[in-house]
């Protein structure tokens, strides 16, 4: 597998690597390397491999330098490795970090093409252009080259998969839909059951993830003055996903809560590691997935939703088209983006009706039965079992 992330906060890429090894199969990942790791090493039966590049955020130069250093630093260890793949697993983005397999694929070798994102959307987000914009047309080529040059693409959502194939970017016979599902082994109700904040009195907001104006945290501290009228305990918690790369957005988040007076009642803490986030899910009285609307935000699921709802936690989302076509509303309360008072509102309601959240909470645990991962993963293997012409070890549909 090759991702350019870090290997320990991609939960997509460790959910696959990890269900491989499981299976019995031999899964090498290939990543950035993040300060005071090892180069290599063995977690869950997986082997890191962790090439010396790590992650900041930047402008346009600073994308382009990191993925095209990588894709070359991953070209150079799979040209050396060759022969020792049967698979290549590419993870995007870049698409283009796919011709980082050029040499596996000219021999035979399987390359899988894992579209997280499709790549123009997310450049139109990233940069506030226009998908009709002539600077994104490079991208869009890229994106072609890169799904026809893989044996096979898998999309995180069906949504993805429609686009592309509208597109004419990948075959329907060799594309699969993968959905982000939460990992039930890791986001365990029963393990951690909701219990909400320690402190009675208390209402904590929780949002992990990326901290940036696109992902709409600045809703979370805007709506505070409003709904402290009606909910005097509320507090907003964020664990930012990356924070060093994160330092100004992060510091314009910080400034806002000032001017507004609310910033004794946010309260920001260090990135967590994967097998931390359940506890601190239980102890939150909502989970919140916030984002600004834009031609990618439109389609793109968090994966924290799922995460949230496979602990049993409260969901206030953005009403997105991807949200409306996954939950419903008496699963999820959505509101429409910048409509702070209808924000205010639910964070109110659940306040004071607590059994309007667990309810809530309770019917949307349908979206965990019916996308657990078991069944998402079985497809992968069905795919790769095709294609190889060979049975494989691996997840059968539940």
């Amino acid at each position: 597998m090759v991702v350019h992330a870090y290997y320990e906060g991609d939960a997509r890429v460790r959910r696959y690597a990890e269900s491989l090894a499981a299976a019995g199969h031999r899964v090498d990942v290939l990543a950035l390397r993040d300060r005071d790791k090892p180069k290599r090493e063995q977690l869950r039966g997986v082997s890191v491999h962790r090439l010396p590049l790590s992650r900041r955020r930047g402008g346009t130069l600073r994308y382009l330098f990191e993925y095209v250093w990588f894709t070359l630093l991953c070209g150079f260890v799979l040209t050396w490795r060759a022969l020792r793949y049967d698979v290549v697993h590419v993870h995007n983005m870049p698409d283009f970090l796919v011709f980082a397999a050029i040499v596996p694929r000219l021999l035979g070798r399987l390359v899988l093409l894992d579209v997280h994102d499709l790549m123009p959307e997310v450049w139109c987000s990233k940069f506030k252009t226009s998908v009709r914009h002539p600077g994104i047309w490079p991208i869009r080529v890229q994106e072609w080259l890169s799904h026809r040059f893989a044996s096979a693409c898998c999309f995180a959502t069906e949504r993805f998969r429609q686009g592309a194939l509208a597109r004419g970017t990948c075959r329907a016979d060799r594309s699969i839909a993968v959905m982000n599902a939460a990992d039930t082994t890791l986001f365990d109700a029963a393990r951690h059951p909701w219990r909400g904040p320690e402190r009675a009195g208390e209402f904590v907001v929780l949002y992990l993830g990326t901290v940036s104006h696109r992902h709409g945290v600045d809703q979370c501290v805007r709506v505070l003055p409003l709904a402290a009228k009606k909910v005097p305990g509320i507090r907003l918690v964020i664990h930012a996903k990356l924070s060093e790369a994160e330092g100004k957005p992060m510091q314009e988040l910080k400034d806002l809560a000032h001017e507004l007076g609310v910033a004794d009642r946010v309260s920001v803490r260090p990135p967590l590691p994967l097998q931390e986030v359940p506890a601190v899910m239980s102890r939150a009285s909502v989970g919140v997935f916030t984002p600004h609307l834009d031609v990618h935000i439109d389609m793109a699921l968090s994966l924290k939703v799922p995460e949230f709802v496979a602990m049993g936690v409260p969901v206030v989302a953005v009403r997105t088209s991807i949200m409306t076509s996954l939950f419903r509303e008496d699963e999820v309360a959505m509101f429409a983006d910048g409509d702070l008072p209808a924000f205010a509102d639910l964070l109110a309601r659940l306040d004071a009706d607590p059994a309007f959240g667990r309810g809530m909470a309770e019917r949307a645990r349908r979206f965990t039965r019916e996308h657990a991962w078991e069944n998402e993963f079985a497809g992968y293997v069905e795919l790769m079992q095709r294609l190889l012409r060979t049975p494989l070890a691996g997840a059968k549909r539940g």
